[in-house]
């Protein structure tokens, strides 16, 4: 592991070329997906970008936020200018894990249906499941983070501990810490990324399965009011439990379809 110097923020802000891509502990960070769902100040993008070269992610996405060239931005982003001139920008944060097969979000609630990890044990899943796919870590708004909605989307979440006297993080500051813990646990873990990636459902998959499921259940009448919100909560909690395989969720799917279509009358579909 090369061990990184020390820079003051006035010093050398000249941009430096990526690496070349790599296999190892470089070809897992690079699978790695840092998501700002509307980040309002500038700065925090950019002070965003350079932890995450400091630490060898390069995958930035940016939900509702300001200009990735915002003068701001730019000047924070010292030695990554060339990652936030990369960084994805989007309308939806469902465009943005649209590929990821494992996501965590930050947050401080804990949520019933979502184990909680430390930094340092979400650091060492999202590397075990980086081997095999996509991942991202989501980071909520400055004054209010993440929304239920949007951890809907996650099979975990993550909370960094503080001192009680002084709770609040910045965010650039969160995805520093975790962008340590993941730079350590890719270098210790020795797997490497599978270039046959691809077999795990990914989260817009995964929306779409949740979708047919519950279409499948009103078709049959299992959903009515007053116990919509319970089975439906119920579908997303079983499809949150970890990554799927491609292989199992087809079953899943096929069962949807058929049990719609022959309810309907229409043509019976297979596996597909």
């Amino acid at each position: 592991m090369r061990i990184m110097t020390l820079m003051t923020d006035g010093a050398d802000t000249h941009d430096r070329p990526d690496p070349p891509a790599e296999s190892g502990p470089a070809g897992l960070l690079g699978r790695v997906d840092i998501v700002l769902v509307e980040p309002r100040g500038p700065r925090n993008i950019g002070s965003t970008a350079r932890a995450m070269r400091n630490f060898g992610l390069s995958s930035l996405h940016v939900i509702n936020g300001p200009p990735l060239d915002h003068p701001e931005a730019v000047m924070m982003a010292v030695n990554a200018g060339g990652l936030l001139r990369r960084a994805s920008t989007h309308d939806a944060l469902e465009d943005a894990i649209a590929d990821a097969t494992f996501v965590v979000g930050t947050t401080a609630k804990r949520r019933y249906r979502l184990p909680t990890l430390r930094p340092r044990e979400a650091a060492e899943r999202l590397i075990e499941e980086a081997a095999r796919g996509r991942v991202a870590i989501l980071f909520g708004r400055e004054d209010h983070g993440l929304d239920g909605e949007e951890l809907r989307h996650a099979h975990a979440t993550v909370a960094i501990e503080t001192a009680p006297e002084c709770r609040a993080l910045n965010i650039s500051q969160a995805v520093l810490l975790l962008a340590y813990e993941l730079w350590l646990a890719a270098d210790a873990s020795g797997v490497v990324a599978d270039s046959n990636a691809g077999r795990l459902l990914t989260s817009q998959m995964r929306e779409r399965l949740g979708r047919e499921l519950v279409e499948a259940m009103t078709t049959v009448g299992m959903l009515h009011d007053g116990n919509e919100i319970p089975l439906v909560q119920s579908i997303e909690r079983i499809l949150a439990l970890g990554p799927m395989q491609s292989r199992d969720a087809r079953v899943l799917f096929a069962l949807a379809r058929r049990v719609q279509n022959l309810l309907s009358d229409g043509p019976q579909s297979g596996l597909e």
